[in-house]
């Protein structure tokens, strides 16, 4: 630990030394609607801007959130077409329903209440501050999305944002911050309320995170990165990988657990860290199971070699999903695997062991193994297994109630579901507040406009009480 501090420290150091070296260039470039060449310029824009942000009223906040409502309302579908056009991953159809959630599902100052205790020594009161400028990293996979999601959050908290994109979706994001601060300005006269950069890169990334100016980092990807994110000696907010497995057990209703599980699957091709990415199902109804989830949309594939194929084909030697299968159509994967099929199936399906790398591995792609266990208490803990200790998301479909209990409190997931698909838990066409930053590693679970505040404390031993007066 005290190697770690002295590391931090100098860090700190020599970016404070270098910031002030480079003062005259930061005041002299106000960017292109919050995108920036340089880190420093970016960060610099957003902390004048958080400065003038912290010290508005509510009100002004309000209008900040219904411009960004507002304004992407009629871009919608747009931004779902240049969202697949960019990355090639998912449906146009899911990220419509995502960027709907993502705007008008995702609470703002209102879920910024203030608490209050009174008595005979005072008033205690709670509220919840700005951290600053918070620096997030956003995923491919939910680019415009995640952009959108933490803007509302964040902002609605009195903060101002640094949006490190994503290489692989960096002119959609860069596009979305542009509009946002455009419509921003235009209701508020408020600008680089959400900064970028012109070129994103793995290093500017990793400037960010060091950056002095930075309160607090909201970090979306894999286990490096959040791992950076973790030691930077900064507050931060880490959403992980997940593996999410799906219980069925003897009593589900076999012909909606189907439905969900494959229409939840599919959702956006596999690519939302909360999708179903492995069922497990208990042997009395597995073939059931499976018949009826070929009639969802599902396609068998039995054949041994396929099935090596698959995995050949979608795995690299560094046991990671590749990328050219993640968030592709299933048709697609079959073809490129030579896998022959009727019609257009949504889901690729396969039996499978608990060891199985198909089974191990998030895949983040149409494909669905099946695991089967002999009975409940075996069908919990393998899921338990599978999960990974990610403790992300998991889903159980069953009617027997101490089943549902005991699952959801073995699983220890941020998400869990029951009877349903399990993008509900992201608030998609379901109850609950959007979920795009999903804090597994770290412990907030699906974060609101409370994950990026201080909760802060106030004694008023004079204040006044209501309910009494004194003696």
């Amino acid at each position: 630990m005290a190697s770690l501090e002295k590391q931090i420290r100098k860090i700190l150091a020599e970016e404070l030394q270098s910031g002030a070296a480079s003062t005259t260039t930061v005041a002299a470039t106000n960017g292109d609607h919050g995108v920036f060449k340089t880190v420093d310029e970016a960060v610099a824009a957003a902390k004048a801007a958080q400065e003038k942000f912290v010290d508005c009223s509510i009100d002004t906040r309000e209008k900040v959130i219904d411009a960004i409502k507002e304004g992407f309302r009629p871009h919608i579908q747009k931004i779902a077409e240049d969202i697949l056009a960019e990355t090639g991953m998912g449906t146009v159809e899911a990220k419509v329903a995502k960027l709907n959630n993502a705007l008008y599902n995702t609470p703002g100052p209102e879920i910024l209440q203030p608490e209050a205790e009174t008595g005979d020594g005072g008033l205690v009161m709670y509220e919840y501050a700005p951290f600053g400028v918070i620096g997030a990293v956003g995923p491919s996979t939910n680019p415009a999305e995640t952009v959108i999601a933490n803007a509302i959050m964040m902002l609605a908290g009195g903060n101002t944002l640094f949006f490190g994109a994503h290489p692989g979706a960096k002119n959609i994001t860069k596009w979305t911050i542009q509009k946002l601060n455009e419509f921003v300005e235009n209701a508020t006269g408020l600008t680089n309320l959400v900064v970028t950069l012109d070129e994103p890169s793995i290093e500017s990334v990793q400037q960010m995170m060091k950056h002095p100016d930075i309160a607090m980092l909201a970090v979306t990807g894999g286990p490096g990165v959040v791992h950076q994110a973790m030691i930077s000696g900064k507050k931060t907010i880490g959403a992980g990988a997940g593996n999410p497995p799906a219980m069925v057990d003897a009593t589900a209703n076999i012909d909606l657990a189907a439905h969900n599980i494959i229409d939840s699957a599919s959702f956006d091709n596999d690519i939302l860290c909360t999708a179903e990415k492995e069922v497990v199902v208990e042997a009395s109804v597995k073939d059931e199971l499976v018949r009826k989830m070929q009639a969802e949309g599902g396609y068998l594939v039995t054949d041994p070699a396929a099935i090596q194929k698959l995995v050949d084909m979608t795995i690299t030697d560094k046991g990671t999903p590749d990328r050219k299968y993640v968030g592709k159509d299933a048709t697609y994967i079959m073809d490129a695997a030579g896998i022959s099929y009727t019609g257009k199936p949504k889901e690729i399906l396969l039996e499978a062991k608990a060891d199985h790398p198909l089974v191990t591995t998030e895949m983040l792609m149409p494909i669905l193994p099946v695991v089967t266990c002999p009975d409940f208490d075996s069908v919990l803990k393998t899921a338990v297994i599978v999960e990974g200790g990610n403790h992300h998301t998991a889903s159980i479909h069953s009617e027997n109630l101490p089943h549902i209990n005991q699952a959801a409190h073995r699983m220890n997931t941020s998400i869990f579901v029951v009877n349903g698909p399990t993008y509900s838990g992201t608030g998609v066409g379901h109850t609950g507040a959007s979920a795009l930053t999903i804090a597994t590693p770290t412990g907030e679970g699906t974060t609101t406009a409370k994950s990026f505040t201080r909760r802060r404390r106030l004694n008023s031993p004079e204040g006044f009480s209501l309910r009494s007066w004194r003696d």
